[in-house]
């Protein structure tokens, strides 16, 4: 296909974005095509990743970031692509011959950032408290927060979550917050106090319970664990 400009792209990406059903799962070749549809979706307002779960390859980290939402990506093992090259590199210049079969290297592992980081669910009522709590989760926000901006009454959206989800508004809160903990206490050296508060936790003492309560382990023995790997 003769190059096309990234206006040109994005105009046939939302074409075709337009005729998928939805929600839908969205894997691209590249993280440089991830960051097209992203964008495609958008300008269309399709959300990602409610209504569109997407996910990239090659773990290109920079872009993956800048992507808005960030974009969760397929990590290849490059060092084992490397190496498996190089011994058939040797082998052949060794006058063996080729494998009669293409060499799988299977990938490192995913990694996942905010375009994938909630269920797709069809029910857009659902969808809308989903990208509320996504980006307020850490601020402190309750249930209440929630429902000015849902057209629902609170029982009907706890029955809508419960139905689709499996748990309550309050647990998916819990959830988000949980989670930012992980990522600060495997990326960061900050005090758990610091973390508590900037994943919407009022009490240390609270965070360590529930923490433990879900988690199966302490704060400090989940930091330790990642810091193993």
């Amino acid at each position: 296909r003769r190059y096309e400009s990234w206006e040109k792209q994005i105009e046939r990406l939302i074409q075709w974005l337009q005729e998928l059903p939805r929600p839908i799962g969205i894997m691209v070749c590249n993280d440089p095509r991830g960051e097209l549809v992203t964008e495609a979706c958008r300008r269309v307002d399709v959300a990602v990743p409610e209504q569109a779960a997407i996910i990239g390859v090659d773990n290109d980290e920079p872009l993956c970031e800048v992507c808005n939402p960030s974009l969760s990506s397929v990590m290849p093992d490059h060092r084992r692509v490397g190496y498996e090259g190089a011994a058939l590199l040797d082998r052949l210049m060794a006058g063996q011959p080729p494998p009669k079969e293409p060499i799988y290297i299977p990938p490192v592992g995913i990694v996942a950032r905010q375009s994938t980081d909630v269920l797709a669910v069809a029910d857009p009522v659902v969808a809308q408290a989903l990208r509320f709590i996504r980006e307020y989760a850490c601020d402190g926000i309750s249930t209440e927060d929630i429902l000015p901006h849902v057209p629902v009454s609170r029982s009907t959206l706890q029955r809508r979550f419960r139905a689709i989800l499996g748990r309550t508004v309050h647990d998916e809160i819990l959830r988000i917050r949980l989670r930012r903990v992980c990522e600060l206490l495997a990326r960061s050296d900050l005090p758990i106090e610091v973390i508590s508060d900037k994943a919407g936790f009022t009490h240390r003492q609270y965070l360590g319970a529930v923490f433990k309560e879900k988690m199966g382990m302490t704060l400090a023995e989940y930091r330790r664990q990642m810091r193993r790997r």
